[in-house]
């Protein structure tokens, strides 16, 4: 429930966060540092104290006891807004959430209006076992991962750097040092290995910039907000357009869910949730406005014209100076910051998740929290949208012609990412969800333990672009001789895999767009939770590279609430040279229903889960009659 909770509010705030075996793989023995994402430490005023009160990760009955405090007027306005009164109804929202969160609020020059701390950065206190052993699994964060870990390494040399989120990555990074200084006491170690998440990437990277890497060998870290977020702008300026169907699949994601509800609301839009929020934003931000960490969290082009509208150059002055350098100095350095602890020796790896619309809405790709060029530095092409066909890369860091850096998508260009050999991406993957799928839970821990993996070349069962492995998205494919996503000659079946942890899978039908290939699915029977089947194909593949199209299925998920289902994958035909084509398309190809039904038709039929069952039988159909 914590993890719920903390995962629920933090999406708020930001709006308006299988074992391997290692023992044949040469370790590095060096302890490990945690430092988790946006809003995962406890934090409590008056800590220790007989007075001591946990703020946060907040309690439901602070939320149920702010309710029934003014209960006729929430009462009144939610059912206003329900006959299109939102307006109120978020005035209401916005400012129970300023009385929720009024301890921890923050004085305008960026220093805590409470007493406010959290759990004790002591080596001796703050190593997994003995956190585990003594009960402090709720001052943990990530704490199915940190079992996990435990379980392939020794938990005395894994320690949990606690922090406040409220601060600035500044300030934070003075208290990483400081941490991992005493680690290095306490363990007798020269150098510690770091593994960092989210904002936790921004504060490792910081530490980076400002003390070196002298006492890292390893960095590792997923979805790092090194290059921030436009989340602040959009909920410092009220600016909303919430995406419903992806916000719907990353909770599924959080809860272990396995698509039953998230597919049904599948292109809905609910217009009142974006003005509700937006009214709401206000009352939240009046208590939220001068956290160091919101300011840390802006991405470089749109501080300076958030800085003049939001922040008093006096009032503010001390909390503008830090967030000045992080934007004017750290972040711009922090690709070549990477680089040289490279060239001293250090592994260095990046995780992104693609594929997914922001919190608050846009035209970026991300994982809901983060947008992909920030966080990797690569080019991606405005969500909705691909690279032209013939597109052979802006080949800024990597310009070996023989590398291919161009996601299966044609989304997402690599060789202009920060460490083109050493970030990998994950389509489909939602902000912060590396443990819950066995692909990226798997390289993580090689990444962090082992000398294994070295760069993307390294083992191709980790190649640089993967589609998402989550239960929820109940199937992957790729094909038998190409790396996932990609399509070439030497290919001649389809793998498909049933992700499911419970449930049987049977295949309809399978259908290619923009590429004519016939599938041979006479021979396949039920599929099993992780079974998978070769599927033989016939047809003509082009002899050209950097082509997209797009392979179809359409499949029952037996004991699914929402069992009809049809799932469309990105390939790219990489089989000859790019052309070198530049230039932005829409992506995606027509369905086989939207093809053949007039426009008004098929808008009727294009709703949440209706759609998906038009769709699965007309595909079924079709292909038992081509």
């Amino acid at each position: 429930m914590k993890k719920i909770i903390a995962a629920a509010l933090s999406i708020l705030i930001a709006i308006s966060c299988c074992c391997i075996d290692v023992s044949a793989a040469e370790k590095n023995d060096d302890p490990i540092v945690l430092i988790s994402g946006f809003l995962c430490s406890q934090l409590y005023l008056e800590y220790g104290t007989e007075n001591e009160e946990k703020l946060w990760l907040l309690e439901m009955d602070r939320v149920t006891g702010r309710i029934s405090d003014d209960l006729p007027r929430f009462l009144k306005t939610l059912a206003g807004a329900f006959v299109g009164k939102t307006d109120e109804f978020g005035e209401t929202l916005g400012e129970g959430a300023q009385a929720i969160f009024e301890k921890l609020r923050f004085n305008p020059d960026g220093t805590s209006a409470y007493n406010v701390s959290h759990y004790p950065n002591n080596p001796a206190i703050s190593n997994i076992e003995y956190m585990l052993a003594n009960g402090q699994e709720e001052n943990m964060y990530e704490v199915n991962f940190c079992k996990y870990l435990s379980g392939l390494y020794n938990p005395s040399e894994i320690f949990m750097f606690q922090y406040d989120s409220r601060l600035d990555a500044i300030t934070l990074a003075e208290q990483l040092n400081e941490f991992i200084n005493d680690i290095k006491d306490y363990t007798g170690s020269d150098k510690v290995r770091i593994f960092s998440l989210s904002f936790g990437g921004l504060i490792s990277s910081t530490y980076l910039y400002l003390y070196g890497d002298s006492s890292v060998s390893k960095y590792i870290t997923s979805v790092p907000a090194i290059g921030g977020t436009d989340i602040p702008d959009k909920l410092l300026r009220g600016n909303i357009d919430f995406p419903i169907s992806d916000i719907a699949l990353f909770f599924e994601t959080v809860l272990a869910g396995e698509g039953d509800v998230a597919r049904w609301f599948e292109n809905a839009e609910l217009e009142s949730i974006n003005d509700i929020i937006s009214s709401a934003s206000d009352g939240i931000m009046s208590a939220l406005k001068y956290w160091g960490s919101i300011w840390s969290l802006c991405t470089v082009d749109l501080y300076d014209e958030l800085k003049k509208d939001f922040l008093d150059p006096v009032e503010s002055k001390e909390l503008i100076e830090k967030t000045d350098k992080i934007h004017y100095e750290i972040m711009p350095a922090i690709p070549d910051v990477l680089r040289k602890a490279q060239s001293n020796g250090i592994d260095v790896a990046i995780l992104c998740s693609t594929g997914s619309e922001l919190a608050l809405g846009g035209d970026l790709n991300g994982d809901v929290v983060l947008p992909a060029y920030a966080v990797s530095g690569a080019t991606c092409a405005p969500l909705g949208m691909r690279f032209s066909d013939g597109y052979a890369g802006i080949k800024t860091t990597c310009s070996n012609p023989e590398h291919n850096h161009v996601s299966p998508s044609m989304e997402v260009d690599a060789s202009s990412a920060y460490l083109p050999e050493n970030t990998w991406f994950v389509d489909g993957q939602y902000h912060g969800q590396y443990y819950y799928e066995e692909y990226t839970r798997s390289l993580v821990t090689k990444l962090l333990l082992t000398n294994e993996i070295k760069d993307i070349y390294s083992n191709p069962d980790y190649p640089q672009f993967e589609y998402s492995k989550h239960a929820s998205r109940s199937i992957h494919i790729k094909f038998n001789e190409s790396g996932t996503g990609y399509l070439s000659s030497e290919d001649s079946k389809l793998i498909v895999e049933n992700l499911t942890t419970d449930r049987d899978i049977k295949i309809f039908a399978i259908d290619a767009n923009g590429i004519d290939l016939t599938f041979d699915i006479g021979g396949i029977g039920t599929l099993e939770a992780g079974d998978k089947a070769e599927i033989p194909f016939s047809g003509d593949i082009p002899k050209s590279g950097a082509v997209a199209a797009e392979i179809t299925v359409s499949y029952i998920e037996i004991g699914s609430l929402n069992p009809l289902c049809v799932t469309d994958f990105d390939i790219m035909i990489d089989n000859g040279d790019a052309e070198g084509a530049a230039g932005f398309v829409e992506k995606g190809f027509k369905s086989r229903l939207e093809n053949a039904l007039p426009a008004w038709l098929y808008n009727l039929v294009s709703k949440p889960f209706f759609r998906q069952t038009v769709e699965f039988i007309y595909n079924t159909v079709s292909v038992l009659f081509d």
